[in-house]
């Protein structure tokens, strides 16, 4: 069974974004497509999302994509031990740890940001062990998440980063991705 996942961020929906447009080409294409609302998404929290993903779905050679706080909840998972080997984890709008960037006239909560990252942080070797390929995806103008944030975790991670020039965060000025579609097909 070819299978694949799509994470939405901090307060996101499963129907917003690119999302119905990745699931409908994944589906094209012969997969079984997951894209679950996660649990208190205001409040991204690591353990209450790895627990969704994980006690509901064979996760096994599996192709994870994941946006914002979803993208940092694929790294998550990869750390997890009960997370099974996977085919292909894709990051869109990543960034490594704290709150993201509060543009002018946006804030965020005291502490919103707190239980998405592990208090050790990544675990790199854990990470790159559980995935056949990782690859990132980010907005050269991205407002909430710094692109050199996501250089690091690919650098640490050695995958690709494929920046989208004036992509902003990837997220509600797009309902079509297509970069992110040439970083998934070859792995189809």
């Amino acid at each position: 069974m070819k299978r694949a996942v799509i994470l939405h961020g901090t307060d996101g929906t499963p129907e917003e974004n690119w999302f119905p447009w990745l699931k409908s080409k994944l589906e094209a294409e012969g997969y079984q497509v997951w894209v679950p609302q996660l649990p208190e998404a205001h409040t991204p929290n690591r353990e209450l999302w790895d627990d969704r993903i994980l006690g509901s779905r064979d996760m096994a050679d599996t192709i994870m994509v994941g946006h914002s706080s979803g993208a940092v909840e694929v790294l998550n998972l990869l750390m997890n031990p009960r997370c099974p080997h996977i085919r292909l984890g894709v990051m869109v709008g990543a960034w490594a740890g704290g709150p993201p960037k509060a543009p002018t006239g946006f804030t965020w909560e005291p502490g919103q940001f707190d239980k998405l990252f592990p208090p050790d942080g990544f675990d790199f070797a854990a990470i790159k062990a559980r995935a056949d390929k990782l690859a990132f995806l980010h907005g050269d103008n991205d407002p909430f998440c710094p692109l050199e944030q996501a250089k690091q975790l690919a650098k640490q991670l050695d995958a690709p980063l494929t920046i989208v020039h004036r992509g902003h965060h990837l997220g509600s000025k797009f309902t079509e991705l297509p970069k992110l579609w040439e970083i998934i097909k070859p792995s189809l």
